[in-house]
C-alpha cells in the first residue's frame, strides 16, 4: 500500500511539472516578437461616414424673358387756358413766366462794395420773365412758337431678348439611407443653389403724338434781333467795362476796373397769340431691363451605381423650389424735332416663390475615403411668372403698365465641384 501511494504522488508531481511547462511555452509564443498583432480591440470605436457634402458651381441655361405693355409719355402742359394774360405756363422747349417788376440784383465790386442794378419797366401786356431753348422756336414771321406733347404708346408686340447669366454656385448634403444590392445604394439629398439672371433690349414702337403749339409775339426792346443762339432767359443783361464820359476807364479804390451791366431784356407777349394741337405718328424709344437671381431648395432621393471602389454613377430627382428676385426697368424716351427728349422711367422690384421639380446625374470619383470629385447634368422645372412696373405720368396723370415674363420652366445646366464625406 506504501508503494502504491509513492507512486501516485510521483506521478502527481509528474503532471504538475508537464502542465508548468506548457504554460510556460505558450506564454513564451504569445509574446513571440515575430508575431503580428491584428486586433486592437478599437472596433467598437470606429464610426462609418453616413453623410456626403458637396460644393460646386453650375450654369443653368434655358431661362427666358418676354417684355411688353404700354403707356403714355408727356412734356410739361402749358394748361388749357390759352387766352387769360399774366399766367405762367410751362412748355417742353421754354416757359413764359409771371412778369418780375421792377427786377433787380446785386454784384459785388472788388473794393468790397456793392452795386445794385435794376431793369426798365415792362411794357403792358409782356413779361420780362421767360425762357427758351431752341432757334428753330423762332418763326420766319419773327414770332416765338412753343410746344408740349404727349404720346400714346400702345406695343402690342412682345419682345424676346436673350438671357445673359445663368452661372451660379450650389451646396448639397446626401445621407447614405441603405443599399439595395451589392453596389448599389440610394441617398436623400437636400441642396440649395444661386443662379443670377440678367435681360435687356432696346425697341422703337410707333406712337401717336400730339403737339401742343402756342405762338408768342416779342418785344425787342430796342435790340436788333431775337438771340442767334440758343438757351436765352429774360430778364437778360450784359458786362460792359465802365467809363466815363470821355471814355476812360473807371477805377475802384483797389485799382480794379468797375463793371456796369447793361439790359438787354426782350419782352415777350403775357398770353399765346394762338394754339394749334396736331396729331401725327412717332417714333417712341423703349429701354428694358432685368436683373435678378434666383435661389433653388431641391429635396429628393438619388440611387448610387458603384462602377469600381472610387467611380460611382449617381442619378437624383425630386421636388424644388425657387426663390425669385429681380429689378425690372422700363425707360421711354420720344425726342421731338424741337427741344428737348422726353424721358419716362420706372423701376419695380419683386419677389417670387415658385414650387417645381428637377432631375439630374452625375460621375462622382473619390480621391480618398473621405473626399472626391463630381460633374454631372441637371434639369430644372419652376414655371414662369410676370412682373409688372407702372409708370405714372405726372403731367397728365395717365398710368401706363409695362410687364415682364420670367420663364423658368426648361432650365438646363452642368454642374461639378467637390464632395466629402463626414
Amino acid at each position: 500500500m506504501k508503494s502504491l501511494y509513492l507512486t501516485l504522488g510521483l506521478l502527481s508531481l509528474a503532471l504538475c511539472a508537464v502542465s508548468r511547462a506548457q504554460d510556460d511555452t505558450g506564454q513564451n509564443l504569445a509574446q513571440s516578437p515575430d508575431e503580428i498583432v491584428t486586433d486592437f480591440g478599437i472596433d467598437e470605436y470606429l464610426a462609418i461616414p453616413t453623410n456626403n457634402l458637396k460644393i460646386g458651381v453650375h450654369t443653368l441655361r434655358g431661362a427666358k424673358t418676354s417684355f411688353s405693355g404700354s403707356g403714355f409719355l408727356s412734356s410739361f402742359q402749358p394748361g388749357s387756358d390759352f387766352t387769360t394774360p399774366g399766367l405762367a405756363r410751362v412748355y417742353n422747349d421754354g416757359n413764359v413766366l409771371h412778369d418780375t417788376q421792377p427786377y433787380s440784383f446785386p454784384t459785388s465790386n472788388a473794393d468790397g462794395t456793392t452795386t445794385t442794378h435794376t431793369a426798365g419797366p415792362t411794357p403792358a401786356g409782356t413779361t420780362n420773365t421767360w425762357s427758351f431753348l431752341d432757334v428753330n422756336q423762332i418763326r420766319s414771321d419773327g414770332n416765338m412758337d412753343f410746344h408740349a406733347y404727349s404720346a400714346n404708346v400702345a406695343d402690342s408686340g412682345a419682345h424676346d431678348p436673350s438671357v445673359k447669366g445663368g452661372g451660379g454656385i450650389e451646396l448639397m448634403i446626401s445621407r447614405d439611407m441603405g443599399k439595395l444590392g451589392k453596389r448599389m445604394e440610394w441617398k436623400l439629398d437636400l441642396g440649395v443653389s444661386l443662379t443670377d439672371l440678367r435681360s435687356k433690349t432696346d425697341t422703337s414702337t410707333t406712337a401717336m403724338i400730339t403737339t401742343l403749339t402756342d405762338t408768342y409775339v416779342p418785344n425787342l426792346n430796342g435790340q436788333p434781333s431775337l438771340p442767334s443762339a440758343a438757351p436765352y432767359t429774360a430778364p437778360s443783361f450784359k458786362q460792359i467795362p465802365s467809363v466815363d464820359a470821355n471814355g476812360n476807364p473807371i477805377y475802384d479804390s483797389t485799382g480794379t476796373q468797375i463793371i456796369d451791366y447793361v439790359e438787354t431784356t426782350i419782352y415777350l407777349g403775357n398770353v399765346p397769340l394762338n394754339r394749334t394741337v396736331t396729331t401725327t405718328a412717332g417714333v417712341i424709344s423703349n429701354h428694358w431691363e432685368l436683373k435678378g437671381a434666383y435661389f433653388t431648395f431641391k429635396l429628393g432621393p438619388s440611387i448610387s451605381y458603384l462602377v469600381t471602389d472610387r467611380l460611382r454613377v449617381t442619378v437624383g430627382a425630386g421636388a424644388s423650389i425657387v426663390l425669385s428676385g429681380a429689378t425690372f426697368d422700363v425707360t421711354s424716351t420720344f425726342q421731338p424735332d424741337v427741344g428737348a427728349a422726353l424721358t419716362s422711367d420706372d423701376t419695380s422690384d419683386l419677389l417670387k416663390f415658385l414650387p417645381g421639380y428637377y432631375a439630374e446625374a452625375e460621375v462622382q470619383y473619390d480621391f480618398s475615403d473621405r473626399a472626391g470629385f463630381y460633374a454631372g447634368v441637371e434639369y430644372q422645372d419652376n414655371g414662369s411668372y410676370t412682373q409688372t412696373s407702372n409708370l405714372n405720368d405726372t403731367n397728365t396723370g395717365s398710368i401706363g403698365s409695362y410687364k415682364a415674363l420670367i420663364n423658368l420652366s426648361s432650365l438646363e445646366g452642368f454642374r461639378m465641384g467637390l464632395t466629402f464625406k463626414f
